[in-house]
Order: structure tokens, then sequence, then C-alpha cells
């Protein structure tokens, strides 16, 4: 049994053949966020490194004279990359109306899920897969809130950007009130503790707007011992994304 503790996908790594269109194109038209340009002057070659909304990343790099890789007919080794949006159609509209070729939609026979097809400027394919629908909101609100359980996801600026909102605050027991910078500043130097969830419950307040409360452990270290406390979080959905706005925590007292 392996004991590596593969956690997720970091990057996917992409050579294009003309550096200033495929940078647009993930820039402008799918609107990936930029975290860091270099140029290698030795070797010629950009690399520019641009991040999803869950922190996974794309490096994409040019070279000088990169041979094309074979797309069609389909070969061997890597297939396509995939991104999940909230809205297939939405989203397959949208690069129609920039001018990108998409295939038309059809259903994943196993998961039910609506999917499509388009290419990036070099022919690599890539989809469009339908998230979890809102209407399944337990399932998408316990992902994002166990996702900030996660070792990976505290110890990231990026990713708690994304999950947390620009105007998030946390009601701290002893009364202090945390914004979301003071929050990711507390996180970095934290001494993590594994956590668990229970009795976990949504409250949809708002079609935009909605409570989550649960029952959550916290494993010891040798900083400090076991604690169960109670938990609410209010999670507020923005241009499509469930992103969390409140936190507090109410300590349970061991009998």
């Amino acid at each position: 049994m392996s004991t590596m503790q593969l956690a997720r996908i970091h990057h996917v790594a992409i050579i294009c053949s003309d550096y200033a269109v495929s940078k647009r194109f993930y820039t402008e038209v799918l609107g990936l966020r930029v975290v860091a340009e270099n140029y290698r002057a030795a070797r010629d070659s950009y690399k520019l490194d641009l991040a999803l909304p869950d922190g996974s990343q794309i490096e994409l790099f040019s070279f000088p004279d990169a041979p094309a890789r074979l797309t069609r007919p389909e070969a061997q080794g890597l297939r396509h990359l995939s991104f999940e949006v909230p809205d297939v159609q939405a989203a397959a509209d949208e690069l129609a109306a920039q001018g990108i070729a998409v295939e038309p939609l059809r259903t994943d026979e196993f998961t039910g899920r609506r999917f499509t097809f388009f290419a990036d400027p070099d022919g690599l394919p890539l989809e469009l897969y339908e998230a979890v629908p809102d209407d399944d909101l337990d399932a998408l609100l316990l992902k994002l809130e166990g996702a900030l359980h996660l070792r990976e996801v505290r110890a990231s600026a990026a990713r708690l950007e994304e999950l947390l909102d620009d105007d998030f605050h946390e009601l701290g027991v002893s009364g202090t009130v945390w914004t979301r910078d003071a929050i990711i500043e507390a996180l970095r130097d934290e001494a993590f503790s594994e956590r668990t969830m229970s009795d976990f419950r949504v409250l949809r307040m708002a079609p935009d707007v909605a409570l989550v409360t649960y029952r959550a452990h916290r494993e010891a270290t040798s900083q400090r011992p076991a604690a169960d406390s109670l938990r609410s979080s209010l999670w507020q959905r923005r241009a499509g994304r469930w992103r969390m706005a409140f936190h507090q925590g109410t300590p349970l007292q061991t009998p």
C-alpha cells in the first residue's frame, strides 16, 4: 500500500506555439488568474503561472520550435483537461460568443452531468463539466466547508482567498472579530490539527444565502488537547460561486 500521501493535482503544464495568443486565451477568454510571469532568457522561454479558484494551477510555457503534439486521432497519454463550471450551457455560449468552436452538449451516462469540449489555440482538447447542482446544496457546502479543514488549504493564502468572501468575518471564542486577511495570516503559522465534522445541516435562508451548522472535533496535538465545538457558517453565492461570509464556533465542555 502506498504511503506517498498524494493530496491533489498541483498544476498542469502546457507548452504553446504562440505565447501571446495562448496567454490571452487562458487569461482573457477563460479568465484564469495570473500568479506569476517569468521570462528565462537562457532558454528564450516564458513561464506563466495561472490559478483556478480552487488553487490548482496551469503552467503555460513557450519554447522555440517545440514540436506539435498529436491530438487527433486520439493517442495514448494525457487525453484532455476538464474544467468544472456551474452552468455548462452558459459557459459554452460565452465561448461561442468569442468565436471559440464548442461541441454540442452531451450527458455523462454514469453521473447524469452535462459536458462539452472545445480546444485551446494549439488544439489541446479542453472540457467543460457540470458541477454539483445547487439543488444538491448540502453536498456542495459539505465539500466547501470540509476543504477549510484540510492542511493544504489552511496553509494556502490563495485557496483561502477563493473560499472566503472579501468581507469575511469570524467571531472568535474570546470575542475577537477576525477579518479574512487576519485569519489567513494566523493560519499561516498554525500548528495543524486533524478535524472531523458530524451532524452537518444546511438551511437555505435565501436563494444565494445558506446557513451551515455542525459539530466539529479537533484532534489533540503536542501543543493543545483535543476539543469539540459547535460551528456555524454563513455562505453566500456571488457571481455563481459560493464563499463563506461569516463563521463562529462555540466550545463544548468535556464531561
